[in-house]
């Protein structure tokens, strides 16, 4: 009989707690949130949760202690209402036992349902096409390929099991006449979360515009747009290896919490901060390779920024408006022109989630002062 101990909900209220009383390591926060992944409807228990016990230490003093923090784990079921399984096409809850957050929770109930809203609307961002189901054309034109535009993030699930999370404006392409047959490759342009269903026998890979990213069964994060001049790939779990397209000979294996950067020569500068790296170098120095740990952030929370974008949050931390601009353009849908030159180099800070593009804007703009103007499909900041 398996292990209840060991299921999906149990782990994620324990995870939770550490989380919650600062116990938590960056490999139990990566493991949350591959939880939350999987589990989209452990969202409004986490959320509210938080809430309520961020309420309690500004009511009470407290100071996130661990002690209470798994006093209220053990009593948990007194504090959210399952839904019945059998009521479930009529939205009917069954109260067991409501105890202490009653009253909380009855003004939280809305958040499962914006989750459910924002799944459906980032479901409407899927677009397929050019699939070819005739078995008798050629192998190479039966491609299908998954689009997100601008303003969307989706998830599918292909063939073999494996699930991919497409971040806006990117999109995944792969040849479904001989997909799962000896191989599993997809190829992308632009940002995907991916858990891999497991199989030995028949590798996983990830062509890229810079790198090639072979696995076997793992979750990991890549970031490669056409038009960046640099790719990055993020192991949560497992082991990736990396191969550079122009250095077919030299393999790099990254370990869980690490994450690759590879650059063109023009962005070594961008990627030559002073911290601890492992950087791996050409003759020529192009491209530049760095390897590093995942740190989560001490300034918002511990959001690890490379995969806080599956959160539905828009996050970067001392990052030029150059490079926020086309972050903007995805998450936003709309075209950003910084015309005046000198705003390039300004850095900023920022975690937002449900905020508009006016609110963004307002707020980065009381830090560091420009002036912006929205229209239809553009922004110009000035």
């Amino acid at each position: 009989m398996p292990d209840q101990n060991n299921s999906p909900q149990n782990q994620f209220w324990g995870l939770l707690s550490k989380k919650l009383s600062k116990e938590a390591n960056t490999e139990d926060l990566l493991e949350l949130q591959s939880i939350l992944l999987n589990n989209p409807d452990l969202h409004h228990q986490a959320d509210m949760l938080t809430e309520m016990w961020q309420q309690e230490i500004i009511n009470k003093g407290m100071r996130s202690e661990p002690a209470y923090m798994r006093h209220i784990m053990k009593h948990k079921d007194e504090f959210f209402v399952e839904e019945n399984p059998l009521e479930n096409s009529n939205d009917t809850a069954v109260e067991t036992n409501p105890g202490f957050f009653r009253g909380i929770l009855s003004k939280k109930r809305l958040t499962f349902f914006s989750f459910l809203g924002f799944m459906v609307l980032t479901t409407g961002g899927i677009y397929l096409f050019t699939k070819k189901n005739d078995t008798k054309l050629p192998a190479e034109q039966a491609i299908s390929s998954v689009v997100t535009k601008n303003g969307n993030r989706t998830k599918i699930v292909l063939p073999d099991g494996s699930q991919v999370w497409l971040n806006a404006g990117s999109n995944l392409d792969y040849n479904n006449s001989v997909f799962n047959k000896d191989l599993r490759e997809v190829t992308l342009n632009g940002e995907a979360y991916f858990d891999v269903t497991k199989n030995a026998d028949k590798p996983f890979i990830i062509h890229t515009k810079k790198m090639d990213v072979k696995v076997i069964g793992t979750v990991f994060n890549v970031r490669s747009y056409n038009d960046e001049k640099t790719a990055e790939a993020s192991l949560i779990k497992g082991s990736i290896e990396v191969t550079l397209k122009d250095r077919k000979d030299q393999k790099i294996v990254l370990k869980p919490n690490e994450k690759i950067s590879i650059a063109t020569e023009e962005a070594e500068a961008a990627l030559s901060k002073p911290e601890k790296t492992t950087a791996v170098k050409n003759s020529r120095s192009i491209p530049q390779i760095l390897v590093k740990d995942l740190k989560p952030s001490t300034r918002y929370d511990n959001i690890i920024p490379e995969i806080a974008w599956t959160q539905n949050k828009l996050f970067f931390e001392d990052e030029s408006l150059e490079n926020i601009a086309p972050m903007m353009e995805r998450w936003f849908g709309k075209k950003v022109v910084i015309a005046n030159a000198s705003l390039k180099n300004l850095h900023y800070y920022g975690n937002f989630e449900n905020e508009t593009m006016d609110e963004v804007l307002s707020y980065l703009k009381l830090s560091k002062p420009f002036n912006f103007k929205i229209e239809h499909d553009s922004v110009v900041i000035y």
